[in-house]
């Protein structure tokens, strides 16, 4: 769903990854600097033109080479070296190939080019980082193609009344697995002791880190080498972690506060202790995307109501008729309260809501927080990810 920032100026908590300044080419005088270095040697065979362009960036700078080459007579060699081991780019033709660059290995990259293109390409190496990263990516690639072809396999049966429904079913757990198998596999890597610390590392910068798996994570940096904790690498993933632990660590409860409803009546939190879960809904009458969810939220009213779940819809809202016209549209009858000024402040600063629509799940029994940003799921099927989300 599409988000409309309340707080254009502020960045959320959970950013993709903690940015630190990129690794670069370093000199021979720079052993106090760098403790780290390494000393790199790439080469690579690919059928592309003359003069061709390769080089090495990082994720953190991509407009600065830290290493560069051409190709001549279809093949390139680079060399130098770099403040310290980490995943970079080997970028060709505006391609980006992830290498884990690192003392004392080697590196050979076959590409495949196509018309003056390259469409694929693959590092021979002795980096066991680099050939966890590329056996995963192999794996993620021939697992979807494999879904796909069972998917297709499918037409048949759709064009056949006697089949259709069947083949609904057995389509739908297809997409299932599609949309599972990405988190599955990675956790198996993450898992997997024979598994190089630096990939560990980057599966967890580069996932959202979040309630449910902060304190696996924590528990899974205690274990890294020391040599791999003296990295950049450690220390991004480190902090990321450590942001998400103390956000989660300092997190209230809800408050009770009592914002009004359009008659006029106040919200009083400790009425509800005795409906399970709260589903906090934040909401803009200007916000389609909100709107749209809200009529879906109101058609699953019975089966949330058997899951013991309570929707109570939060306006951010300053015109009062905005409001009222949107409220009557949809229909949202009296839990249906307007945030005033000190509310919406203590949502954003706690909770990070910043952008509409958010849900939040709230025990209500105790107004401890369930999960801060729960995210709505773009198949519309809020009975399922609720009942995956709560244990249900």
């Amino acid at each position: 769903m599409k988000n409309v920032f309340l707080l254009a100026s502020l960045v959320c908590i959970f950013c993709f990854g903690c940015r630190q300044p990129a690794p670069q080419a370093v000199s021979s005088q720079d052993s106090t600097t760098f403790p780290n270095r390494i000393t790199v040697h790439i080469t690579g065979d690919i059928s592309l033109p003359d003069s061709t362009n390769v080089f090495i960036n990082t994720d953190e700078n991509t407009t600065q080479p830290v290493l560069a080459a051409q190709i001549v007579d279809g093949r390139f060699e680079l060399q130098g070296e770099l403040a310290e081991p980490n995943f970079y780019n080997l970028v060709i033709q505006k391609q980006k190939f992830n290498v884990f660059l690192e003392n004392g290995k080697t590196y050979h990259f076959k590409g495949q080019a196509t018309a003056g293109s390259l469409p694929t390409g693959r590092f021979e190496t002795t980096s066991p980082a680099t050939n966890d990263y590329q056996q995963m990516q192999q794996e993620v690639k021939q697992n979807l193609a494999a879904l796909q072809a069972q998917r297709a396999a499918l037409r048949s049966a759709f064009d056949n009344p006697k089949t259709y429904q069947d083949a609904v079913l057995r389509a739908e757990k297809i997409e299932q697995q599609r949309q599972e198998y990405p988190e599955k596999l990675k956790q198996r890597y993450l898992q997997d002791d024979k598994i190089a610390d630096a990939f560990k590392l980057y599966l967890i910068k580069e996932d959202k880190v979040n309630k449910n798996n902060y304190k696996t994570y924590q528990t899974m940096l205690t274990s890294v080498s020391d040599s791999v904790k003296a990295l950049s690498l450690y220390k991004q993933v480190a902090a990321k972690v450590d942001q998400v632990r103390e956000f989660y660590d300092h997190m209230p409860n809800f408050p009770d506060m009592h914002p009004r409803n359009i008659q006029g009546d106040s919200l009083h939190l400790s009425a509800f202790k005795k409906e399970g879960t709260l589903l906090f809904v934040f909401w803009g009458s200007w916000n389609k995307e909100a709107k749209s969810d809200i009529r879906m939220i109101k058609d699953a009213a019975p089966a949330l109501k058997k899951l013991h779940i309570t929707p109570i819809f939060l306006i951010w809202e300053k015109d009062f008729e905005a409001w009222e016209k949107a409220s009557n549209a949809l229909s949202l009858g009296q839990h249906n309260y307007r945030l005033n000024a000190t509310d919406q402040d203590f949502v954003v600063t706690n909770y990070a809501v910043r952008t509409l629509p958010h849900y939040m799940l709230v025990d209500a029994a105790d107004l401890s927080i369930k999960n801060y940003n729960f995210t709505y799921p773009l198949d519309g099927r809020l009975e399922s990810k609720l009942k995956k989300e709560l244990g249900l």
